[in-house]
């Protein structure tokens, strides 16, 4: 019916703009509570720098984290939690949804994606997160295999607690948001962590500048899904269960 075909993009295009906006928001105040303790204490013990940018990156991955389990968790049974086009993908090479849903499902998460970044923008004064390769001697082909690996893993944990039902399926925003957790501890301070295209896109035109690196943050997910969904294909070809 109608409704039917409307209610999911329209479900995908308010889930990913409410990820967004909790997930951007969260980063930026950690982010900017971080590097003010670390500049009033520079002077002063150089220890203490360095613990405060590693609870910035655990805070990251926490406000990604637990923002990604909360809409998750809420909105499962309607709208299945897909926020971002590389699980998006990865659910069309495996067959679970079609190619017009995938792309009513990539627009509709660009969009709530763009609205979440600039409400987070518009809401704070310094919600200006810009991805890149930052740095720690991460260079860009590692950056992008990064961006890669670490999205067939969220792909892969999302096939097998969503799409693979059990009795555990109805907690799946838990696993699900401990991947994005343990994937962004992991990539936040070589590449600030994307893993998911319309992330890297929204929170770039919020900030009105695209660093010359950002295709790893559309062709790394991107890729990262084909392998996620190959994994899957393959698990279910060998009779897992």
């Amino acid at each position: 019916s109608a409704k039917g075909w409307a209610i999911q993009p329209l479900g995908k295009f308010i889930g990913t703009c409410m990820y967004m906006y909790l997930a951007i928001g969260g980063v930026d105040a950690i982010s900017y509570s971080a590097s003010s303790v670390c500049l009033s204490s520079i002077r002063s013990n150089h220890q203490s720098v360095i613990v405060h940018l590693h609870s910035s990156s655990l805070g990251q991955a926490f406000a990604f984290g637990i923002a990604l389990t909360v809409t998750a968790w809420a909105s499962f049974r309607i709208l299945g939690a897909m926020f971002n086009p590389a699980i998006a993908l990865s659910s069309l090479i495996t067959g679970h949804i079609s190619v017009p849903k995938f792309v009513l499902y990539f627009i509709s998460q660009l969009l709530g994606a763009m609205l979440g970044a600039a409400l987070a923008r518009g809401t704070t004064p310094s919600s200006e997160r810009i991805l890149q390769v930052n740095g720690n001697n991460e260079s860009i082909a590692r950056g992008f295999f990064l961006e890669f690996f670490l999205t067939a893993i969220v792909c892969v944990v999302y096939h097998m607690i969503a799409h693979e039902k059990n009795r555990s399926t109805f907690m799946m925003a838990l696993p699900y948001g401990l991947s994005i957790f343990s994937a962004y501890l992991f990539a936040t301070r070589y590449t600030n962590a994307a893993l998911n295209p319309v992330h890297a896109f929204a929170t770039s035109l919020s900030a009105r500048w695209f660093p010359r690196q950002h295709w790893i943050f559309w062709f790394g997910p991107l890729c990262g899904a084909i392998l996620g969904a190959a994994l899957h294909i393959l698990l279910r070809y060998m009779d897992y269960d």
